[in-house]
């Protein structure tokens, strides 16, 4: 199921937020969350990867209409 179209999406991260840094790839997780993927993973299910990381924001609110952030991450969709 598509998640976006394309461009940045807010996700809820499946693992803590601070083990992610920009550039990992990640994959669906639990209960609609995105979860890091190891090395092995991409090598192995590339076709898996819905989007890389592009940043971990350290505000609460988000855009002129002020969108929660709630522990969410920034991924970049391919």
């Amino acid at each position: 199921m598509p998640i976006a179209v394309s461009g940045r999406v807010l996700v809820y991260p499946y693992e803590d937020r601070n083990s992610y840094e920009p550039g990992d790839a990640v994959c669906t997780g639990p209960e609609g969350t995105v979860s890091k993927m190891t090395r092995e993973e991409i090598k192995e299910y590339p076709d898996r990867i819905i989007g890389y990381v592009s940043a971990i924001p350290n505000y609460e609110i988000w855009g002129e209409k002020d969108v929660a952030v709630n522990g969410r991450i920034w991924i970049k969709v391919v």
